[in-house]
């Protein structure tokens, strides 16, 4: 017996967003309105996916449905956009309806991007109880504070001593915020982890030469708020039902804050 197609989820009229728009969306407070799923393979997501986007894979759509969020728009991306157009129409039968398909993918996409798979940087939370991911936290808030202000020590003109010291300030307004909701932490001066899960000292090798204007200052910025962004994102996901859930939701928001703020001081100096 011939097997017969549905040829009308191909004619499904799926609505679109620009990449230029949902870039737009990632760095302004409107993201709390959206939720981005990449539906490419594992792998593919690793080597770089937008900021706090979830992993869902288009083969695992349909049974990982729970996932979605249906108080929020949904933009599902892909490499070119072609998968994701059929997510979208999977999604949409199964009853959602603020469902967009970014035009063109990531392949389009121009904004800040964050590598690792989904368990990268979990290494530092997992078996964590609530304290320890506290603690670590807090580690990484004041490692990358260190890491601006060794830069500012040897910047080499005043506009970008300004622009690290602000960027440490901001790192410092975030460990003061942290000491208020949760009370006093140990902080091990030792500790070098800056956020996204990178070492201050190989940062400082890697970056420092680099940094010779504050535009550029500003787009690494732009790179560390990200991944923390992301890496906070990812654990809020990986505990969810969990207490511990919430916790990683408001360092999520705080960084997507952070995120804003330096984004906006890029598009001044441009």
């Amino acid at each position: 017996m011939a097997t017969v197609l549905n040829y009308s989820l191909f004619r499904e009229k799926i609505e679109s967003i620009s990449s230029e728009r949902t870039e737009k969306i990632v760095s302004s407070r409107e993201f709390d309105q959206f939720q981005l799923v990449d539906v490419r393979q594992p792998r593919e997501y690793a080597k770089g996916h937008l900021p706090g986007a979830r992993s869902i894979p288009l083969g695992e759509l349909a049974k990982r449905s729970s996932e979605l969020d249906e108080n929020k728009y949904i933009i599902m991306y892909c490499r070119s956009g072609v998968r994701s157009k059929t997510a979208c129409q999977i999604v949409t039968r199964l009853g959602l309806d603020k469902v967009l398909n970014m035009e063109g993918g990531i392949t389009s996409y121009q904004g800040e991007q964050v590598e690792g798979d989904v368990e990268a940087g979990l290494e530092f939370f997992m078996d964590a109880d609530f304290d320890s991911a506290y603690e670590m936290a807090f580690t990484m808030e004041a490692g990358l504070k260190n890491f601006y202000l060794v830069l500012a020590d040897e910047a080499e003109t005043a506009e970008e001593r300004q622009t690290l010291t602000k960027l440490a300030q901001l790192e410092d307004g975030h460990m003061t915020r942290l000491r208020i909701r949760f009370g006093k932490v140990y902080f091990d001066p030792d500790l070098t982890v800056a956020e996204g899960g990178i070492d201050v000292e190989e940062m400082i090798v890697y970056f420092g030469a680099q940094l010779q204007s504050r535009e550029k200052i500003l787009q690494l910025a732009m790179k560390l708020e990200a991944q923390a962004f992301d890496l906070y994102s990812r654990l809020a996901l990986k505990h969810r039902g969990e207490d511990i859930e919430s916790f990683y939701q408001t360092m999520a928001a705080d960084e997507h804050k952070h995120l804003i703020q330096v984004s906006k001081e890029l598009d001044n100096l441009l």
